[in-house]
């Protein structure tokens, strides 16, 4: 870097500008003469050091700008070696400054040095040593001055004529800078053939000379790395692969900000009465950012939906006083819960619901929404649930591993052995007695300690009623109420409420309902003049309790198709037979999984252990099971009997922003 002072003949760069001391016209005041314009002006010595202090004046040798002063490479770049060599250089420096700038005045001294140095290099020439001394001084004593520069040596300038160059380009632009990613190669390639095409219209003295692969790769090494992965891959790629930590969102207290996400778990799971494998279930987490808690989950064969996060939500708000109770095995209470101030969420569908944003509103929650295809804006809730999977999931016979690759030829159908029950509390079990318990990386203490230190019980925000807490969640919809009732996915509710609320407010009005689509056996509706709740059942109720919407749509194609009807009555046979499907359908499969069996059995709300069921009475969950035109089959049953089976077929459901098809149909 070297040392200056404000003197006359010094070159100095105001705000990027070159500038020349020339003169003192008085004790504080200087004469400056711009190097581009040679324009005078006058500052007082007081503001040059006030532009030197705020960085606006900067110091440049005599002779060189301000971008080749001194060596030309940054001190962090400079090797060990290369400062050793510039030291003894300075030695020879050092001792002819004092001598006038000739060999021959020189010679003798610079001798001198050498012998007392003692190296095995050769003595340097008087011509050399007074170079080196030139560099020094006009670098105002700069030690980098001396510091050997091998990147300045050798021929500089292009071998290649400018026309070649922009060939090349061209070619990079066209063939290399696009979703197709060709190779080094075939750019190299292209432009031969280019060149060749070229240089058969021009005489034989001012060809072009043909490219080498060397040249292709600098040229394509000069372009920045952003573009060419964003040329490549596509900019949402390239903003994940160079994104930048610039600050963090920080929640000073508990409950002040959450996420929420889902996530398959990497686990076949067998059913607890058959004990044939029904696939991977769905873990949809709500985690506290300060504390690391997790406030709730939810873990079943319900894909990413708004009954899903509204379970996940239900468990999260309310206080877990039962868990120890439903699961004997967990030892230390589940103390995180409460309802938080703010939600931060990606851009499923899911979250995009008016539902969701009017219940979080009612609490008093705010709902953040990430930028598309940015994952690491809730970056906790991902890792935690990549760290249950690798804890949980991974090692466990069943396994599916979090990359196809690692599986091989294990196939986790075959050895799968955890029943949909046991994981259930597993998962809980693990959160409550491991994670909780351990200190948390990031924090440097065990969530449960982070949380009971710094929240008391009186911080912690709970619904006013939790007994309408399910209506306050439930998917929001507008009907007009007559004297049929209501009417909603082809059934109708009343009740003498409904009659009441008729006469005293007219014959049709609208009314808004809450629907638990887990369970469409009754509904609540909302009076639009007071604000009462109502839970209004189906008229249809041995048909429709207890059964989830998806199902109801499931019975209503499948009596549509079958029975050629559209009353409740065939709904109910619908029903009936497709029970008794997959019931055949566990007992029949012998190969892959029965996710989309399962989610048809497994009804309920999974957290809750009483719904662990049989067939029988267990119903619910929400989705699409597509079965074209029915094929039978004859199977045996245990009376050796037989019925018609349904042939379901497989689809494959993409979800929006994650990339994951849907667990193979049965």
């Amino acid at each position: 870097m070297g040392a200056s002072s404000i003197r006359a003949g010094v070159h100095v760069a105001i705000n990027g500008e070159n500038h020349k001391l020339l003169r003192k016209l008085d004790d504080c005041t200087w004469q400056l003469e711009n190097a581009k314009s040679l324009r005078i002006k006058e500052l007082q010595t007081k503001t040059l050091r006030q532009l030197y202090e705020e960085g606006s004046l900067v110091f440049a040798s005599s002779d060189f700008s301000i971008a080749a002063s001194g060596s030309g490479q940054k001190i962090s770049n400079i090797s060990d070696h290369q400062w050793a060599r510039a030291k003894v250089k300075r030695a020879y420096v050092v001792a002819v400054l004092s001598f006038p700038s000739t060999a021959n005045a020189i010679v003798f001294a610079v001798q001198q040095v050498w012998e007392k140095i003692g190296t095995k290099d050769p003595c340097p020439s008087a011509s050399s040593v007074l170079k080196w001394k030139r560099r020094y001084v006009e670098s105002g004593q700069d030690l980098t001055s001396l510091v050997d520069q091998p990147h300045r040596k050798g021929n500089r300038s292009s071998r290649y004529p400018q026309e070649t160059i922009n060939l090349v380009n061209d070619v990079i632009d066209e063939i290399y800078m696009s979703l197709e990613r060709e190779t080094y190669q075939e750019v190299l390639n292209q432009s031969v053939t280019r060149i060749k095409r070229e240089n058969k219209l021009r005489p034989r003295q001012i060809h072009l000379r043909r490219p080498t692969f060397r040249l292709v790769k600098r040229l394509i090494k000069e372009i920045p790395a952003f573009d060419r992965c964003a040329a490549r891959y596509g900019r949402t790629v390239a903003m994940n692969r160079f994104r930048s930590v610039q600050c963090h969102l920080v929640a000073d207290l508990p409950l002040e900000r959450a996420e929420i996400d889902h996530s398959p778990l990497d686990l076949i799971v067998i059913d607890d009465d058959t004990f044939m494998p029904l696939g991977r279930p769905w873990l949809t987490v709500c985690l506290d950012v300060r504390t690391r808690c997790v406030l709730g989950l939810y873990l079943g064969f319900e894909p990413p939906s708004h009954l899903s996060v509204a379970a996940c939500l239900r468990d999260a708000f309310l206080p877990k006083i039962d868990l120890r109770k439903d699961y004997p095995s967990i030892k230390n209470e589940w103390v995180a819960h409460g309802v938080m101030s703010e939600l931060v969420v990606d851009n499923g569908s899911e979250f995009h619901s008016e539902s969701l944003e009017n219940a979080c509103l009612s609490f008093g929650t705010e709902i953040h929404y990430c930028e598309r295809r940015t994952p690491w804006h809730k970056g906790k809730v991902e890792r935690f649930i990549k760290t249950l999977n690798f804890d949980l999931s991974h090692g466990i016979p069943g396994t599916t591993f979090s990359n196809i690759l690692e599986k091989g030829d294990y196939d986790p159908s075959k050895y799968a052995v955890v029943r949909l029950s046991m994981i259930q509390e597993i998962v809980r079990k693990w959160v409550a007695d491991m994670y909780h318990q351990k200190q948390h990386r990031a924090t440097g203490l065990p969530p449960v300690l982070d949380w009971t230190s710094s929240i008391s019980d009186e911080d912690i925000s709970l619904p006013d009623d939790p007994t309408v807490l399910d209506a306050i969640l439930g998917r929001t919809e507008t009907r007009q109420l007559t004297h049929k009732g209501i009417e909603l996915d082809c059934l109708f509710y009343n009740s003498p409420e409904m009659s009441d609320l008729r006469k005293r407010y007219g014959e049709n009005f609208a009314v808004q309902l809450r629907i638990d689509d887990s369970n469409i056996g009754e509904i609540i509706v909302v009076c639009p003049k007071t604000g009462d709740l109502y839970r209004v059942p189906a008229l249809y109720s041995d048909y429709a309790s207890g059964l989830s919407r998806w199902q109801h749509g499931v019975c209503k194609r499948y009596a549509r198709q079958r029975f050629d009807a559209k009353d409740w009555e065939s709904w109910l046979d619908a029903k009936d037979e497709i029970r008794q499907m997959v019931r055949d359908e566990f007992l029949t499969k012998t190969k892959g999984t029965r996710s989309r069996a399962a989610r048809f059995k497994n009804a309920g709300k999974p957290s809750d252990p009483a719904n662990d069921k049989p067939i029988e009475t267990q119903t619910d969950t929400v989705d699409t099971l597509d079965s074209k035109q029915p094929s039978t089959r004859q199977i045996p049953t245990a009376d050796t009997q037989t019925c018609d089976v349904i042939d379901f077929k497989p689809i494959s459901v993409v979800y929006r922003d994650r990339g994951v098809p849907d667990e193979e149909a049965v």
